[in-house]
């Protein structure tokens, strides 16, 4: 039986809830798991911030009327893609937000970049959650995408740490 990793679960799990097109900033630790989406036929739009990442995918939700997607690295870039998830936020938009973060070893240890991406997002999204697991990402994907879209709608984040994603 062949593995995979984090990166491949997290892109195929996207995938399987009909991603076709997501918005992003290339940069660490999402680097495998951007390219995993390409690979599987994503259409990746590579902006230069991550809040623009947030608000192109916020513009594509409006046009095609279905939740877009936009990832963003960790930290810096994380608090970036904050920005740009605040905006479907008050306009009750369904998006799906993806950022990556330190490793589980070193949360709370104030490693490179770190900073606490879920109490970052909490104010800005209907539901935060930190994957612990890359074996719940089919699961826990499934449940973003429903999160963004009962009841109200509005955005949803994923954190997940590297290590995670580079989990065979």
């Amino acid at each position: 039986m062949a593995t995979i990793t984090g990166s491949e679960v997290l892109a195929q799990s996207l995938r399987s809830q009909g991603v076709d097109t997501m918005f992003y900033l290339m940069g660490g630790p999402m680097l495998e798991t951007e390219a995993a989406c390409i690979k599987l036929g994503i259409r990746a739009i590579d902006t230069r911030h991550e809040q623009a990442a947030g608000l192109a995918a916020h513009a594509w939700t409006r046009v095609m009327r279905r939740p877009g997607v936009a990832m963003g690295c960790s930290g810096p870039g994380a608090i970036n893609l904050a920005t740009g998830v605040a905006n479907p936020f008050t306009h009750c938009a369904p998006l799906v937000a993806i950022g990556g973060s330190s490793p589980r070893v070193y949360l709370g240890m104030e490693a490179f970049q770190e900073i606490d991406q879920l109490a970052v997002f909490k104010p800005v999204t209907k539901w935060a959650e930190r994957v612990y697991d890359a074996r719940r990402f089919p699961d826990v994907v499934a449940s973003a995408f429903r999160q963004a879209t009962s009841g109200r709608p509005g955005p949803v984040y994923l954190d997940v740490p590297g290590d995670v994603l580079g989990e065979k």
